[in-house]
């Protein structure tokens, strides 16, 4: 290529260090997208220094080539930008600059925009130091389009938290205190936090409710619109989730809690796609900051699950009065794409509570005494994250919330204690002859896991009855490759199937891949279908020919024949990222012999999560360990821009 001749044949990357990146190349710890983004920014950085007969050393080159490499390596691993203090890779280590050195490099460069002001607007940020691909802030290197995202996300939050709403504390109070009526009880009534956070949401702006498996986020949700519309019965919402069947399980939930709610019929009936509420098509999004959503309220489920971009797409789309409720679990596993957006919200890991004046407005209206969980005025987020304390789902004879505390602490011998000291908690470690894939204990789980589900398959139960009995246990894994990785899992329990007889063969011939009862999930939406990513269907009988049975956002059956699918992949074993925005009565998850990377504390509490009945785990107990002791670190700028004193 002419980018590679340049380098070469100007000597700005010597042999030994091109040397190092084509190994690291052929051994998979770059990607050729980090190397060839590197090149081109060295490239361009050569040539306007060249017009300006400032020579770019060839040290120099070097080391923007490696911090180049390295905002894209760590973007592909989730992280909006590349901290400066150490290199992203141990082979770098000796490479690595010190970091005032490196800053000082970076900013000097042609390539880069450096922006010194932590309180520069977002319309500042134009004309030439916008078009340069590369953004140095606060330490922190970005691709530039990031950066724009998340400074465009934090002055969004900033505007929203700065523009105080007028509202009638005393009608608010009649309000929640009717539609929490725990609030009246007793002198020193126990603390309604669904009511505290709820209270909150309905005093600002923008909110985020947050809380664990049970904790009642969507009946907090449909009772704090309850009390919006209460004060405004003209108020227009929209509901939504980061994927359709996240949309389509929070229809479902706002459907049943509205009806036990005053003004219930005001509140939409429908949830949309992130991407469907803003009008997404190959040329863009019809909403966005020059055409505004037409909405006074947008409330946003399983917040976790949304990446940065999204975020500030979102952000963009809303007008400058409209009020912002997310809500999710700050523990979880983050979006798969670039960010960690809600646990930055919530600064996830650290305890904060709201300022004192706001605990005293907060206590008027709710009733309760906040006193014990107020603190001094610090941060601009601490009044508007709302914690929700109180699992309704786990009582204190159930492992699995004491399970998910223990991992989330990242105790991982307690929670190997707990396994054996509560009844619907299991685990099974790997033996030696695990990796053979026979008939063996894992697969034996399987069997008694699935057998409610294959006889309704082989009794030809209705659609729905076989979709529900399929719901009741799921096999979870933590990667896609490998041994233990979803795809060969998959191929393990259909093969299980077919030789045990569990499920009937298939009526087009051996070879087919459908026969009755597989299960499948779409992997990519299909809005003229319907279809979402994450939407589970199963192949039955209907009308004489095989269809695949889906249900629904209205709750009724679909059938469509299995050549008019999007892109699927068998379900019988889903990887822990794609179960989020689910829930099985029993999970079964396998993790590999071996220790991941992926394999961390927020993917393994995230799989407990799941569980409504019982938890069963297959690993080996340094993987347990490992997993447990490895929190998902991804580096952005916004966590500390939010929660800085």
């Amino acid at each position: 290529m002419q980018t590679q001749k340049l380098l070469l044949n100007t000597t700005l990357l010597n042999t030994e260090f091109s040397t190092l990146i084509d190994a690291m190349l052929s051994r998979g710890r770059l990607r050729s997208i980090d190397v060839q983004l590197a090149k081109q920014i060295v490239d361009y950085e050569f040539q306007r220094r060249e017009e300006r007969a400032q020579p770019l050393t060839q040290t120099d080159a070097t080391t923007l080539f490696l911090a180049a490499a390295g905002v894209s390596l760590v973007l592909g691993r989730g992280q909006v930008c590349l901290p400066l203090a150490r290199s992203p890779l141990p082979e770098w280590q000796n490479l690595w600059p010190k970091p005032v050195d490196l800053n000082v490099l970076l900013a000097d460069c042609h390539v880069i925009a450096h922006i010194a002001d932590q309180n520069i607007d977002e319309k500042d940020y134009t004309g030439a130091e916008e078009q340069r691909p590369l953004t140095l802030f606060q330490g922190n290197l970005y691709l530039s389009r990031y950066y724009r995202y998340e400074r465009g996300v934090f002055n969004h939050i900033q505007q929203r938290l700065n523009n105080a709403l007028l509202v009638n504390d005393d009608e608010l109070a009649t309000a929640i205190r009717t539609l929490f009526p725990s609030s009246d009880g007793g002198d020193t009534p126990v603390v309604d936090w669904q009511a505290v956070a709820a209270t909150s949401a309905c005093l600002q702006r923008f909110t985020v409710i947050t809380g664990g498996p049970g904790t009642g986020k969507t009946t907090t949700v449909t009772r704090l619109l309850s009390a919006l519309l209460s004060q405004n019965p003209n108020l227009s919402i929209a509901l939504a989730a980061p994927t359709g069947k996240a949309a389509a399980r929070m229809t479902e939930s706002i459907r049943y809690a509205r009806d036990r709610v005053a003004n219930g019929e005001r509140i939409p009936d429908e949830s949309f796609t992130l991407h469907r509420l803003l009008g997404w098509s190959p040329r863009g999004f019809k909403y966005h900051q020059g055409r505004s959503l037409p909405y006074d309220c947008v409330v946003v489920d399983e917040a976790s699950m949304v990446d940065l971009p999204m975020m500030s797409h979102l952000f963009s789309a809303l007008a400058a009065d409209t009020r912002l409720i997310l809500l999710g679990d700050q523990d979880q596993l983050a979006s798969v794409e670039a960010g960690s957006v809600l646990a930055d919200l919530c600064d996830a890991g650290v305890s904060h509570a709201p300022d004192i004046e706001f605990s005293q407005r907060l206590s008027r209206i709710t009733g309760f005494d906040l006193t014990a969980v107020a603190d001094r005025a610090y941060a601009s987020m601490q009044n508007a994250v709302a914690h929700l304390r109180v699992s309704h789902r786990f009582n204190k004879d159930s492992g699995i919330g004491r399970l998910a505390a223990a991992v989330n602490a990242g105790n991982s011998d307690e929670a190997v204690t707990l396994f054996g000291q509560y009844d619907d908690l299991a685990i099974a470690w790997h033996s030696a002859v695990e990796g053979q894939l026979r008939v063996l204990p894992w697969q034996q789980r399987v069997i008694a896991g699935y057998q409610d589900y294959c006889r309704a398959v082989r009794e030809q139960a209705s659609a729905a009855e076989i979709l529900q009995c399929f719901n009741n246990f799921q096999v979870l894994v933590a990667v896609r490759q490998g041994q233990f990785g979803v795809e060969e899992t998959n191929r393990q329990i259909e093969r299980l199937f077919k030789e045990t007889g569990m499920l009937p063969a298939s009526s087009s011939g051996s070879n087919s891949a459908w026969y009755p009862g597989r299960a499948v999930m779409i992997t990519r939406n299909d809005y003229d279908l319907g279809l979402f990513n994450g939407d589970i269907g199963i192949l039955v009988p209907y009308e004489g020919e095989d269809r695949v049975a889906f249900i629904a956002s209205d709750g009724a059956m679909r059938y469509l024949l299995p050549s008019r699918l999007p892109p699927h992949e068998t379900a019988f074993a889903m990887t822990v990222h794609k179960s989020q925005g689910s829930e099985f009565e029993h999970v079964y998850l396998i993790l590999p012999l071996e220790w991941q990377t992926v394999i961390s504390r927020e993917l393994i509490y995230t799989a407990i999560t799941r569980a409504k009945v019982s938890f069963q785990c297959l690993t080996s107990l340094p993987c347990w360990q490992s997993g447990v002791a490895t929190r998902v670190e991804r580096a952005s700028g916004l966590r500390q821009a939010l929660w800085s004193n």
